[in-house]
């Protein structure tokens, strides 16, 4: 390491992305300097649910990431998933002062022989309030939903 100099670089969150401050590193015979953040991430709020448990998910799928949401905040758009015998996915949301939980099914899944395909499809779901400073979260992992760039 030759030097070292406070800057900024761009993080993946999951409202999309963000600049924040970083640590540059310059190192020898590397032609951009290692990028460390410099700053802790504030602590999410408690989420309203638990993790489904392994295996019993009861007909729950996850949402694949959050693709967008309306200028006025009143819908957000999310990719869900389903397979290639069903008629697609259906997303529900419940909503709290801090959070929108998102809760993903399928509808019309047929029984039989079927591929093993997960197929991805855009949804959009209205929301009473504005999405504003709340957190999206997934009921199938109780995590945050990914932002997609």
């Amino acid at each position: 390491m030759t030097g070292v100099k406070l800057g900024e670089t761009t993080i993946t969150t999951n409202r999309g992305t963000a600049t924040v401050p970083a640590w540059l590193f310059t190192l020898d015979g590397y032609d951009a300097p290692l990028k460390q953040v410099a700053v802790t991430p504030s602590k999410l709020p408690e989420p309203p649910i638990g993790r489904a448990p392994q295996g019993s998910a009861g007909g729950l799928w996850s949402i694949a990431r959050l693709a967008g949401t309306a200028a006025d905040g009143r819908s957000l758009t999310v990719r869900a998933t389903h397979g290639a015998c069903d008629d697609g996915p259906v997303v529900n949301v419940l909503e709290t002062d801090e959070s929108i939980v998102l809760y993903a099914s399928v509808t019309g899944a047929r029984s039989g022989p079927c591929t093993a395909q997960l197929i991805e499809q855009n949804v959009r779901v209205e929301l009473r309030q504005p999405l504003a400073d709340r957190v999206v979260l997934d009921a199938l992992t109780a995590r945050p939903v990914p932002y997609e760039d």
